[in-house]
Parts: structure tokens; C-alpha cells; sequence
């Protein structure tokens, strides 16, 4: 199985040629004159396209402010933009870069906070995080993925209060063909 972080893309194009004879090049003819005579034959240009995917851009998910003091969802989204070979099946997958869990680290103390990724927008289906699963069948065109993104507060979830502060996680996207 092939996988792809990040590549550039390189159209590929098939171009087929018609036989061109020597009298049609030289304007001479098949008659006539000493050394009039030609001869022609075929030949075909051809291209294999290979079945191939690359990640084109990526937007971060980035979450509204979260308050640790009043439950409820605080939202936020990102994309991968990602384009293949025509018909190629494709599988993109967003995990974090270490680790496993999905939880933002503050930089500068221990705190975290969990979130989910989603792949629709009422954040009721997890977006893929492992390889393998249903592919997509890729039209040949960039092909733009959404990302949402939940961080819950409620009892016995985010409900410790946070130090104040910027949280990240690295993620990495992979496709997969």
C-alpha cells in the first residue's frame, strides 16, 4: 500500500502521434523523377499514468475560545486538500504526529485539553485516525476534506480548570492509495 504526506504534483499528459510519410515531410511525391520514390510507417506515442495521490495544503483546526468554567462544545474546523489520479481509490486519515490521544498540551504547564475530530459537521462520526477502511474513489481534481473538530466541556470531561494559555497538538494527515 502507498502512502503520501506531502509531494508535489507533476500533470501527466498521453500524446499520440499520426505517421507522417516522407512525401508528406519532403513535398515530394511517389512518382516522377529519379529518387522519387518513399516509404512511410507507423509509430505510437504512449504513457502510463500511474495511480498516485499527494496532500496539496492543509488548514489547522483551530477551536473558538474554550471556557473551562461553563460546559458545553466549543467548535472548530480545519481541511486537507488532496488530489489523486482519476479513479484512484484513496484513504486520508488524521492522527496525532505522537501518541495516540487527542489532547491540546499546554507549553508552558501540564495541563491538556481532549477534543474528537470529526468527518461530518453535527461531529457524530469520528474522522479516520488509523489506516485502512472505506476509500473514496478520486475524480483527478483537488479534492478539498473537512475537518471538525469538538472540544466538550461537561462533568468529568475538560471540567478541571485549565492554566489560561495557548494549547496545540501536532497532527499529521496521510493518504493512502
Amino acid at each position: 500500500m502507498n502512502k503520501q504526506i506531502v509531494s508535489l504534483v507533476v500533470p501527466l499528459f498521453l500524446l499520440t502521434l499520426p505517421a507522417l510519410s516522407l512525401a508528406a515531410v519532403s513535398g515530394t511525391g511517389t512518382g516522377g523523377g529519379a529518387g522519387g520514390a518513399s516509404a512511410s510507417g507507423s509509430l505510437i506515442a504512449t504513457a502510463t499514468v500511474a495511480a498516485k495521490c499527494v496532500i496539496t495544503s492543509t488548514t489547522n483546526v483551530v477551536f473558538a475560545s474554550v471556557d473551562p468554567t461553563t460546559n458545553g462544545n466549543y467548535d472548530g474546523a480545519g481541511s486537507v486538500m488532496t488530489k489523486c489520479s482519476k479513479g484512484t481509490l484513496e484513504f486520508l486519515f488524521v492522527a496525532p504526529s505522537v501518541g495516540v490521544t487527542l489532547a491540546m498540551k499546554s507549553p508552558t504547564t501540564n495541563d491538556s485539553i481532549t477534543y474528537g475530530l470529526y468527518s461530518n459537521v453535527a461531529r457524530t462520526v469520528a474522522f479516520p485516525s488509523v489506516t485502512g477502511g472505506a476509500k473514496t474513489t478520486q475524480p483527478g481534481t483537488a479534492v478539498t476534506t473537512d475537518i471538525y473538530g469538538r472540544v466538550v466541556v461537561a462533568s468529568g470531561v475538560n471540567d478541571s480548570i485549565a492554566a489560561a494559555g495557548d494549547y496545540t497538538q501536532a497532527l499529521t494527515a496521510t493518504i493512502e492509495w
